[in-house]
């Protein structure tokens, strides 16, 4: 029996995850800001505030000294406040990452959930590497206030950029242990967030991004790979991003989904016509 740790563990892939580790016998703590829509994993529920660094403290003095695997699954789409989407898809689960790296055993892993909205990290680098540079949460949160003007257009795509290109940073402090840090990008899943998703980009380019590869996720299809990430003999993977998305990505890189023709695309082209 393992002692898994996750966060945003009460819907979605959060939820379909901690099903799956509870039904293999495994330890389960689930930190979320909402009780389980599950009323029988209420047990293992435990509240945090991924925004509060204090939160996060109290949250970490509760956990055992050892763990065998985090999953980094809470995340919101949208705030009123851009800063608290990344506060809580970025800066508050680096905190409570870092704070839980000590306690790993041997062959152990961190996987965290990004996003193919994050894919693009690298090209645009330069403009996110000053807050991957910050040393705290506190320090993070203060130059989202003060660059706001960095990401307040898309907050989200700018957080899991951070995601992916901090896993790939961090993983330089597993390579002479024996744990892992990986992170995973999926793309349009059915869960409480779709709404959020479809507001952010719209109907119309939603409904075309989910057609490219026949119908959106189910949160069990993400949490099957998660899954399989912590607590399958992985001991040579580390500093990975895996896209889990049926081949999406694989469409744009080869050629075979051509984003040009995507509503979004068409529409920009139309406007510039004008």
């Amino acid at each position: 029996m393992k002692t898994m740790i996750i966060t945003g563990g009460s819907s979605g892939v959060g939820a379909a995850l901690v099903s799956r580790w509870s039904k293999a016998g495994h330890c389960v703590i689930n930190f979320d800001v909402a009780a389980p829509r599950d009323k029988t994993q209420t047990d293992i529920w435990r509240s945090c505030d991924l925004s509060s660094e204090a939160s996060i403290e109290a949250a970490i003095n509760t956990l055992p000294p050892r763990i065998d695997g985090l999953a980094n699954v809470a995340g919101i789409a949208r705030a009123s406040d851009p800063t608290k989407v990344l506060a809580i898809n970025f800066l508050g689960m680096r905190d409570f990452t870092r704070r839980l790296t000590p306690r790993l055993t041997e062959n152990s892993g961190i996987v965290s959930v990004s996003s193919i909205a994050g894919r693009d990290w690298q090209p645009r680098y330069d403009r996110i590497k000053p807050l991957l540079e910050t040393t705290s949460m506190s320090t993070g949160l203060s130059w989202c206030r003060d660059n706001e003007a960095a990401f307040v257009k898309d907050p989200y795509s700018f957080s899991k950029r951070c995601v992916t290109a901090w896993t790939l940073r961090e993983a330089q402090n597993h390579v002479h242990s024996s744990t892992r840090i990986l992170c995973v990008s999926p793309g349009a899943i059915d869960t409480p967030l779709s709404p959020q998703f479809e507001a952010l980009m719209g109907a119309e380019q939603t409904a075309w991004l989910r057609s490219q590869v026949g119908r959106p996720a189910q949160p069990d299809d993400i949490a099957q790979v998660i899954d399989m990430l912590l607590t399958q003999p992985c001991r040579w993977l580390n500093g990975v991003d895996i896209p889990v998305e049926r081949g999406y990505c694989a469409g744009l890189d080869s050629g075979w989904i051509d984003f040009d023709q995507s509503p979004v695309m068409v529409a920009a082209r139309a406007r510039r016509a004008t």
